[in-house]
């Protein structure tokens, strides 16, 4: 099936053997030696944690002490365990491979231009001295439960595209089920870490929703003992972290809402705005990939197995020793 690809070993040459992901032609950036991958923009990452952490320390600080000992000793408890889900999943979104799909080698395009060269001589032929210019395919068809889907090929990785992947031109990769590009989050949302990018949303949304019922209380407990400017007064921290999570809802929370339906019909954004499996261009415009009900498809999304990278970032290549310029070519090596 298309989009499978098979790692061949690399043979021993002379040069310098480095990790893989030191040579890697896109913009994803590496750490941890190639463990953990993200976007090049991943600055907005950082705000987002920041608000995250800074609101949740105001939150502890202030609103769990008085609540604990007023109301109950299991609100700062909940909050914690939201807290720590939220944190774990954010990590996740933002270092997990999202399903990068290696370029194509040289031996893999060599071979696609063999196949596929019979096909364009018609349209290549050079009248005038009758050879044949190759010219690469923009499309293939493949049938999925029935309907015909069109592969394109990507002039930057060289390769036809899986059913559902699209090239990012930040990242310049292309990505298995592409969702779409995230920068709070710093990386792109596809196959690998679509379930973390949606329990993110859907756990800040309900921890918003939490530390705003608590601001609340805090104000009214308050206001039950003395008046309501002085409670308010006395409650400067729990104002500031409910003005946050209601402008965090505006946005968080609206996302939580779509992405939910976006699941339920086993659908990506891309493909929502692109209306790829809308029925109002035909009547027999099925989506291919739904697992027959929503229920059927939320297990999948975010109960479903979790696919492992085929982005052999910490494998070796060998690269020449020289001081010349060097430059990416399409089998991620450098060379000069």
């Amino acid at each position: 099936m298309e989009g499978t690809r098979v790692h061949s070993s690399v043979k021993p040459m002379e040069g310098k053997c480095v990790r893989k992901w030191k040579v890697y032609p896109g913009r994803s950036k590496f750490c941890w030696d190639g463990r953990f991958m993200c976007a090049p923009d991943f600055s907005g990452f950082f705000c987002c944690l920041a608000l995250v952490v800074v609101t949740g320390a105001l939150f502890f600080a202030r609103d769990c002490v008085y609540l604990a000992s007023e109301v109950t000793p299991a609100i700062p408890v909940i909050g914690g365990l939201l807290f720590i889900f939220i944190l774990g999943t954010l990590f996740r979104t933002t270092l997990t491979d999202p399903g990068v799909i290696p370029r194509a080698t040289a031996e893999e395009v060599l071979d696609i231009e063999k196949q596929m060269t019979e096909q364009s001589q018609n349209s290549g032929q050079d009248a005038a001295n009758g050879t044949y210019v190759y010219q690469a395919p923009r499309y293939k068809e493949v049938e999925i439960k029935g309907r015909k889907l069109k592969l394109t090929f990507c002039h930057t990785c060289q390769m036809f595209r899986p059913p559902r992947a699209s090239h990012c031109s930040r990242c310049n990769n292309c990505v298995e089920r592409f969702d779409h590009h995230c920068p709070m989050v710093g990386n792109c949302i596809g196959k690998r870490n679509y379930r973390y990018f949606y329990l993110f949303v859907t756990s800040t949304t309900i921890m918003c929703l939490y530390v705003l019922a608590c601001n609340v209380a805090v104000i009214v407990l308050r206001s039950l003992k003395t008046n309501v400017g002085d409670a308010f007064k006395e409650s400067i921290a729990s104002v500031i972290e409910g003005v946050v999570c209601i402008g965090s809802l505006a946005s968080v929370g609206g996302l939580a809402c779509y992405h939910s339906y976006l699941v339920a019909m086993e659908m990506t954004t891309n493909e929502d705005i692109k209306g790829s499996h809308s029925s109002k261009r035909t009547k027999d415009n099925v989506n291919p990939f739904s697992h027959g009900s929503c229920f059927k498809n939320c297990c999948f999304i975010i109960c479903g197995p979790q696919h492992a990278s085929i982005l052999d970032r910490r494998g070796f290549t060998y690269v020449p020793e020289t001081s010349g310029t060097m430059q990416h070519t399409n089998d991620g090596i450098q060379h000069v």
